[in-house]
């Protein structure tokens, strides 16, 4: 039996970014090896085992004032950079649940999910710590595409942190084509690189028998063809707001009477600028809980889909998709995401320049009665985990 350690930003269950290394979690343990998880605060992980997730001192900051939070996050951040991980509060946090919870055991290895850096740097140093094999998982880039707008002096550190986190690792392993591309290209003698994609979690994903709300998303059934766009835009990825202007664009080459047989609705938390546009082409809807969107997206009869410009976006929405088993219009340039609707049958990704195309599209859409007969083995979530478990055993055994 090994001791394994995952450090990870989310682990509760509920945000996507949490399901990846859930899964992960739960084929270790299948294969009968101890698994402890670091990562941030979340409500019910006192209920589970072997799970640390201290509350982040930010935070609680923040409840009290939140401009003396954002100035100690800014001071965190600050001394990080100029000392290190060892400063952080995080690596301290890690020494109490290496006391407290490892009970003087030695680990066996280390895997850590990125992009935020403060938890690459706590692996890497755990690592250094107990002497064992690293594995990296790249959900998003540090250096290649990165969320959200970085300045010269992040980028910069970024870059160091990624190089340190690579050229360490027995094996990195990203979501999607790209990435591992970037990463083989720049770093031609460092590890092996792996890209295993994100997937569905049937866990997750469970039809409710009423089905209430999905009549309350699209109301009567009036003919019109039902989207529907669910979850976040800029939220997810700043960029991806371009495929929302791509699709708004190639609506408004549609004539009245096109546009008017359309019914799409978006469902999510929308900034003010999204919003405005979305009222424009459709209905804007509050957020409702995964086993009512999943229920809304078995009775759409196209599901919408936004990656923006980006090559390496691999949305976890494109899984939830492909279960709903309806047609699925991608508008965004990542290849990753073009090759999985090819190979399944699911539906056609649109580049960004493709407004023409996509109206033209969009002009002949009917409804859809019937779902998908489409072969989903290849990206079940447990399953792609099983594989990155695997890897991980048989690396430990190599180094």
């Amino acid at each position: 039996m090994k001791n394994i350690l995952i450090v990870c930003s989310y682990f509760d269950g509920q945000s996507t970014g949490s399901l990846r290394m859930r899964a992960l979690h739960k084929s270790l343990l299948n294969e009968g090896h101890e698994v402890h998880v670091f990562t941030q605060f979340f409500a019910e992980h006192h209920k589970l085992k072997n799970i640390y997730a201290p509350q982040d001192i930010a935070t609680a900051i923040e409840c009290y004032s939140l401009s003396l939070g954002t100035v100690y996050r800014a001071y965190r951040k600050l001394m990080y950079y100029c000392f290190g991980i060892r400063c952080h509060s995080f690596y301290r946090k890690f020494i109490c649940f290496d006391g407290n919870k490892l009970n003087g055991k030695s680990l066996d290895a280390v895997i850590v999910s990125v992009p935020q850096p403060e938890f690459v740097d706590v692996a890497i140093s755990v690592s250094d710590l107990f002497g064992c094999p690293l594995f990296v998982d790249f959900r998003d880039g540090l250096t290649f595409e990165p969320l959200g707008h970085n300045n010269w002096v992040s980028s910069y550190f970024n870059l160091k942190l990624e190089r340190r986190a690579v050229l360490k690792s027995s094996a990195v392993v990203s979501v999607s084509d790209a990435l591992t591309d970037d990463f083989e290209s720049r770093y031609l003698d460092a590890s092996d690189f792996y890209t295993i994609t994100n997937g569905f979690n049937l866990g997750s994903l469970k039809k409710s028998s009423a089905q209430v709300a999905s009549a309350s998303i699209f109301g009567t059934n009036d003919g019109r063809v039902n989207i529907l766009y669910s979850g976040a835009i800029e939220r997810s990825r700043l960029s991806i707001f371009q495929s929302l202007e791509t699709f708004e664009a190639a609506l408004h080459m549609l004539d009245y009477e096109a546009r008017k047989r359309l019914n799409i609705v978006f469902v999510g938390n929308y900034s003010d600028r999204e919003a405005l546009k979305i009222k424009k082409i459709g209905s804007v809807m509050n957020p409702v809980s995964r086993t009512a969107i999943f229920d809304a997206q078995c009775q759409a009869d196209y599901l919408l889909l936004f990656t923006g410009p980006d090559q390496s976006v691999v949305t976890m929405k494109l899984f939830d998709y492909l279960v709903a088993r309806k047609p699925i219009i991608s508008i965004g340039n990542a290849p990753t995401p073009k090759r999985i609707l090819f190979d399944t049958g699911a539906g056609h990704q649109y580049c960004l320049a493709a407004k023409k195309e996509i109206a033209d599209v969009l002009s002949k859409l009917q409804p859809v009665q019937s779902s998908l007969n489409t072969d989903l083995d290849e990206y079940n979530l447990d399953s792609l985990m099983g594989r990155f478990a695997k890897l991980v055993l048989e690396r430990m055994k190599n180094d």
